[in-house]
């Protein structure tokens, strides 16, 4: 019989996924999941992440008068994502209209 003292995966599982450097991707996954938590039902419901790089978060929003609403909160919501999802690395954030498919 083993004398190691035995471990659960959930207690494992961090430290593997920092060790294969997965660990951002994962809380960027999650963040990215809890769009709405951060900015609310109606910010969300007209805009969404898509993608993080180099510290700057990409946002698609639906209009050009969203666009200004969220410009006139970027500070609010970076703050926010910083405090409540730091591994991620979100430093500024950038606005683009989406475009529809034609």
């Amino acid at each position: 019989m083993d004398d190691r003292p035995s471990a659960r995966v959930g207690d494992i599982l961090p430290r593997v996924l920092s060790l294969m450097g997965l660990d951002a991707k994962l809380a960027e996954a999650k963040f990215m999941r809890d769009w709405e938590a951060v900015v609310g039902a109606v910010v969300a419901a007209r805009s969404r992440p898509r993608d993080i790089r180099d510290g700057i978060l990409y946002i698609g929003v639906e209009s050009s008068v969203w666009m200004q609403e969220l410009w006139f909160h970027r500070d609010e919501i970076l703050d926010r994502i910083t405090k409540e999802y730091p591994g991620i690395g979100v430093k500024g954030i950038r606005l683009e209209i989406e475009r529809e498919n034609p």
